[in-house]
């Protein structure tokens, strides 16, 4: 038998902090360690854990799944996740544990872990392809013998939806309600739990079934999946160890904040980050032009006019914007002022025509109007002259803003808040500058999987308590029971989880993606300063050349042809 190895390659960050380095490096080489030697170690094996965190398909950050009514270029099939790499260490770290000597506690712990890695990554896969293979134990091929043994076919999906349930079930029973920063607690297999059974209910009520049940489930099995999600959700609900996150008065502030804040009531499971051992580019990438950091980049995600649009009003009318027509707009003093009655999440989730960052004015006008004439430059640096009427060397009056429309800049008139650091000082607005940590599962999605599972089985009571709960953090009217309807979580979804890589799944498991966004525009919003009115003005647009395209065969993901070529029976999905 070949002796087999353990490759520790992007978690080896956490392994210094829990061994110091001097004894981490009189051990073995770091590249390659036997797993007799993992397995006996308790430093390694929680290194060897750390790998499999770092895995976790969270679509974090810049990765992130940006949904058809977020930002320019947010549909498609969700990128591939064929995970079987990191399910295999997963199945050999359970099935070396029970022979480890580490105490029995910790060894029920790091089980529990094993089991809700596991269904992580299952997760990960059955959202983008249906049904794929369970693999429960590993696959050890040493050149020798029949290989058709394992080249396993897939499985049905709902039976992979039920394994990710058991899995987490067990998690649940196995794990602490507290752990170590960074790992699995009985409430973040919980939370996990309740989302992935929303997802399987989903797949049930609106999937058409094909190729034998490996995509799709079977419409009489949606019951018990939303119940399976409600459960879940309302065992966290009641065990009232999270809170919504309520520290400021200051509503919007308040909102950006809970992405930032370390002490975090609703954070459940968090991947973390730290300067300079792992960082990311997030800032980098997403700060608006006018204020980048030395590196340059910026503008990397901008929210689209539709986005923007469906934050109520504090008052629950709907949140369209009052900019009158061409021929007869609306005038405002200041251009925040047209968003003076909105939802407050929404100036926490996004930079608006002159939102104040870090102090300063996110300058996004477009242009000039003067006695009706519209001047536009992508210049920031150019001046208008209202004597001659044109833009030259004498001109007093700024056309557009730093942060405006032009190279590089918005498309949309938009710029992302969410998650954006505002202490980080400009000058570290840089690569490999950012640290702040990501929310992969939080108290305000569990309220919210909860009022849908709820709504699907009629419980109107509950869901509106829970949608309740959301709206009134919020600051905006609360809902009566007639106005609790699956729309309406729907639409709440939207708004409270944007940004945090849900959209786009959620379009597509209520399978709506390819009937609302398929061949549509993507709508900006243009700030001008008029010269007669002293006043800002503001019209809407399309982004040229920019077009949603989702066909219903991106409902599911291609099996990758390499993983074709290595196993002939899988069988792709439909369409491809």
């Amino acid at each position: 038998m070949k002796t087999n190895y353990i490759y520790m390659f992007a978690g080896l960050w956490l392994m210094v902090a829990l061994t110091s380095c001097k004894e981490f490096l009189n051990t073995k080489p770091l590249n390659i360690i036997s797993d007799e030697d993992v397995f006996k170690d308790e430093s390694l094996i929680l290194s060897y854990l750390a790998t499999l965190y770092d895995a976790l398909p969270m679509d974090n950050f810049g990765n992130a799944m940006l949904g058809p009514n977020e930002s320019i270029g947010g549909t498609g099939s969700g990128g591939d996740f064929w995970g079987y790499n990191h399910i295999r260490r997963v199945n050999a770290l359970l099935e070396k544990l029970p022979a480890s000597p580490l105490n029995e506690n910790l060894k029920t712990t790091l089980i529990g872990e094993a089991k809700f890695l596991r269904a992580y990554y299952y997760f990960g896969m059955v959202k983008r392809y249906g049904g794929v293979p369970i693999i429960k134990s590993v696959q050890q091929y040493t050149g020798e013998g029949d290989i058709s043994v394992y080249q396993v076919p897939r499985d049905e999906e709902v039976d992979v939806y039920n394994f990710i349930y058991e899995d987490l079930a067990e998690a649940a029973t196995l794990l602490p309600e507290t752990n170590s920063k960074g790992r699995a607690t009985k409430f973040s297999a919980l939370a996990l739990q309740s989302r992935a059974m929303l997802y399987a209910g989903s797949s049930a009520k609106y999937a058409p079934v094909q190729l034998n049940g490996l995509v799709g489930i079977p419409e009489s099995e949606q019951n018990r999946f939303w119940q399976s999600a409600f459960d879940a959700a309302e065992a966290i609900i009641n065990s009232r160890n999270f809170s919504l996150y309520q520290q400021q008065t200051d509503l919007a502030e308040n909102f950006a904040q809970l992405f930032l804040d370390d002490s975090n009531p609703e954070a459940i499971f968090i991947r973390y980050y730290s300067y300079p051992e792992k960082t990311h580019n997030y800032d980098r990438d997403v700060i608006p032009f006018g204020v980048r950091g030395p590196d340059g980049y910026g503008s990397g995600s901008t929210p689209v006019l539709e986005f923007v649009e469906q934050f109520e009003l504090k008052d629950g009318s709907p949140g369209a914007l009052k900019i009158g027509t061409p021929n007869a707009p609306v005038f405002y003093d200041h251009p925040m002022d047209l968003f003076a009655d909105h939802d407050p999440r929404l100036l926490g989730t996004v930079i608006l025509p002159a939102s104040l960052w870090r102090g300063e004015e996110i300058d996004i006008q477009a242009g000039l109007f003067d006695q009706g004439v519209k001047i536009e430059s992508g210049d920031p640096n150019v001046r208008y002259n209202p004597a001659t009427k044109r833009i030259d060397a004498n001109g007093t009056i700024k056309v557009v803003g730093s942060s405006g429309f032009g190279s590089e800049k918005t498309q949309t008139g938009f710029y992302l808040r969410k998650y954006l650091d505002n202490t980080l000082a400009r000058a570290n607005v840089r690569t490999n500058g950012s640290s702040q940590h990501w929310i992969a599962l939080r108290y305000g999605e569990v309220l919210l999987n909860y009022a849908e599972a709820a709504i699907e089985l009629g419980k109107i009571a509950e869901a509106k308590e829970a949608m309740n709960e959301i709206r009134s953090r919020a600051g905006i009217s609360v809902l009566t029971d007639e106005e609790v309807t699956l729309d309406r979580v729907r639409h709440e979804r939207v708004i409270e989880l944007g940004f945090e890589s849900h959209s786009l799944w959620d379009y597509k498991r209520w399978r709506l993606t390819d009937r609302l966004y398929n061949n549509s525009t993507v709508g900006a919003l243009k700030c001008y300063f008029d010269i007669q009115a002293n006043a800002y003005r503001f019209e809407t647009s399309t982004v040229p050349n920019a077009f949603k395209t989702f066909v219903p065969t991106s409902y599911y993901t291609a099996i990758p042809a390499s993983e074709l070529t290595a196993n002939p029976n899988l069988i792709q999905n439909p369409g491809y």
